[in-house]
């Protein structure tokens, strides 16, 4: 077989790398066809890595189809009584959104009140700011007590739930009842923790009183932080957590600390 033959063959086939068996056996005698195979399989090989300009041709059709005369939109003139069916059509649809924004907003103002009126259970009648009414609210029996370190301790019992009810009224940012738990938290740590407190025996009093006044000094440090993080209610806070620390101090000095 002529070398002409073979290079032809190795050409046009699609697999040159692999020839048949007539042509393998002058490859295996020609350097010459050899060599032209390999450099054949090389190019071959690195065609799919030459890079391909991109085609715009797909563009370019949807350009001239979307421009031809078969899209070309013919809009006769608006008639007067189309227009003025236009118009009404706008504003019927704002008085309608309108509406909408209005129920929406009663909607809410509904939904505040019953939530204000739900915040407004567990928590004592403004009015109703005496010692005994505040304490008997949460603990009826309190004051009546024989032991005073009893009544003191289910006090501060008291002043944590008062404290804790707080927080949970600060983070509705309810300036109201904040403002009326802080009053009787105030009342409650004066009146009734502080008078009872000076009656604990002595012998308890280092251990009771002691940890008492951490609790008001945790108490002092998260009502203070709760005014920083709402501002709009921060006065009550703060009156709050001065009314604490000032218990917390004391109560350290009544038990000699």
């Amino acid at each position: 077989m002529k070398c002409k033959v073979v290079r032809q063959h190795l050409l046009a086939s699609a697999r040159p790398a692999r020839p048949p068996a007539v042509m393998a056996e002058h490859l295996a005698q020609c350097a010459g066809c050899r060599a032209f195979q390999r450099r054949l399989v090389n190019i071959e090989r690195l065609v799919p890595e030459q890079p391909v300009p991109a085609s715009t041709a797909k563009a370019d059709c949807v350009q001239a189809v979307l421009h031809s005369d078969a899209f070309a939109r013919h809009e006769a003139p608006e008639v007067p009584w189309r227009q003025r069916e236009r118009a009404l059509r706008k504003v019927a649809i704002t008085f309608a959104m309108a509406a909408g924004l209005l129920f929406l907003a009663l909607v809410w103002y509904a939904w505040q009140h019953h939530q204000n009126e739900i915040a407004n259970l567990g928590v004592p009648p403004a009015k109703e700011n005496r010692l005994e009414d505040i304490v008997n609210f949460y603990d009826r029996g309190a004051l009546l007590a024989a032991h005073p370190r009893e009544r003191f301790e289910r006090l501060t019992v008291i002043a944590q739930k008062l404290h804790d009810k707080t927080k949970e009224r600060a983070l509705d940012e309810n300036f109201s009842e904040v403002s009326k738990l802080s009053a009787q938290y105030k009342i409650l740590l004066e009146e009734g923790i502080l008078a009872d407190a000076a009656k604990v025996p002595e012998a308890d009093r280092k251990e009771l009183l002691g940890s008492v006044a951490e609790q008001f000094s945790r108490a002092s440090s998260e009502a203070h932080n709760l005014a920083t993080q709402h501002p709009m209610i921060a006065q009550p806070l703060d009156h709050m957590a001065i009314v604490a620390n000032n218990a917390r101090s004391k109560l350290r000095e009544l038990a000699g600390i």
